[in-house]
């Protein structure tokens, strides 16, 4: 469990995936289940997750003066994607954090 989801969410099992880092290079990512999810969800709705996933292993490294980890910069983003799409009213499925309020 995380700081980041561990006072909001029962614990859960944690998969890692390889992911394409900004150097094209495979790179293990390990998230819990709901955050790829999340994750496939978004690359079904048509988005380059490659190069989305690039970015961010990019922007980690400006991440306000501290060294985060590619997991846990891509399960912030990941759970900001999802309150960002949901209190802008989109259709997104609620699968990091199930009971959002409106």
């Amino acid at each position: 469990m995380t700081v980041m989801n561990g006072q909001f969410l029962e614990d859960e099992q944690y998969v890692g995936r390889k992911i394409k880092n900004a150097l094209g290079v495979d790179e293990v990512v390990t998230l819990p289940m709901r955050h790829w999810k999340h994750f496939d969800w978004l690359a079904s709705k048509g988005y380059n997750m490659n190069k989305w996933s690039a970015k961010l292993d990019i922007g980690r490294h400006n991440y306000e003066g501290f060294k985060i980890s590619f997991s846990a910069y891509m399960e912030m983003q990941l759970v900001s994607d999802e309150a960002k799409r949901h209190r802008a009213g989109e259709d997104v499925p609620l699968f990091i954090n199930p009971h959002r309020p409106l």
